[in-house]
């Protein structure tokens, strides 16, 4: 527990809460069970970062046995302070609502490596034929600029080659909006997220009515039956609106790129 809040934690609201949080026996086991491989599910609020706060010197532990250095893996379970900030805007409360995600940070199945989050995943179907592929997840934060992710993408592929030798993978693998051909309608070609959409390779993915795009762009409370009243405060909001308020979608893609 003085490990996440020192270390990892960020809000100093949450640190105060759970140093006297009451159900830290219960959270601990909760985090034993998914230390054995146990499926568990927890509702959001304090509670689930009470879980992962047992669960990060596993996360370390784990790491570290395959050489993976301590900096690494606290760079990865700091993703949490993105997700509360993002609870707190959503419900106007202190908490969190993404645990299942954080699952695989704090089991030491997801690293962030330079502009990216990369993780060992079973390929999906339109990947070529392999069986595993390096699933790439875009955190929210810094400009995505194309140099970045080109660095990120060599980082990822030293990363497993060195610290996972025993699984071959041919490919990067990626689902988002931010892969959807149509960005090339709304945006310029010199923009960063086309720049983006370009290093993949896309394959036919199910429909998300657009919803992580709008979610993403305008804020988690806006949808669809909503979009007329979303804010266009930017030249992407603005562009986006008008596209899909004339009928565009902008639905999440999947791709994939060779390592």
């Amino acid at each position: 527990m003085n490990f996440f809040i020192n270390e990892i934690l960020e809000n100093d609201q949450i640190k105060e809460i759970l140093k006297d949080y009451n159900r830290k026996d219960e959270a601990k086991e909760i985090a034993e069970k998914v230390m054995n491989g146990e499926t568990v599910k927890v509702e959001n609020g304090i509670f689930p970062i009470c879980v992962l706060a047992y669960l990060a010197p596993y996360a370390i532990r784990k790491n570290e046995q395959r050489g993976i250095i301590k900096e690494v893996t606290v760079k990865s379970l700091k993703d949490i302070n993105v997700w509360i900030d993002n609870y707190f805007i959503k419900n106007k409360e202190l908490g969190l609502g993404e645990f299942n995600w954080l699952i695989y940070h704090y089991t030491g199945d997801l690293f962030h490596l330079g502009r990216l989050q990369f993780r060992l995943e079973k390929s999906l179907e339109g990947i070529p034929e392999c069986e595993y592929a390096i699933e790439t997840h875009i955190p929210q934060g810094e400009a995505l600029t194309e140099e970045k992710c080109l660095e990120a993408f060599e980082k990822a592929k030293a990363f497993f080659a060195k610290y996972f030798p025993e699984v071959e993978v041919k490919y990067f693998m990626c689902d988002s909006w931010l892969l959807n051909p149509n960005l090339e309608k709304i945006l310029k070609s010199e923009s960063n997220i086309v720049k983006f959409m370009k290093l993949w390779t896309p394959v036919p993915f199910v429909s998300d009515n657009s919803s992580q795009a709008i979610q993403r762009v305008f804020g988690f409370h806006f949808k669809k039956d909503n979009l007329i009243s979303a804010p266009e405060n930017t030249s992407l909001q603005k562009a986006l609106k008008e596209f899909l308020l004339n009928g565009g979608t902008m639905d999440i893609t999947l791709g994939y790129r060779k390592i």
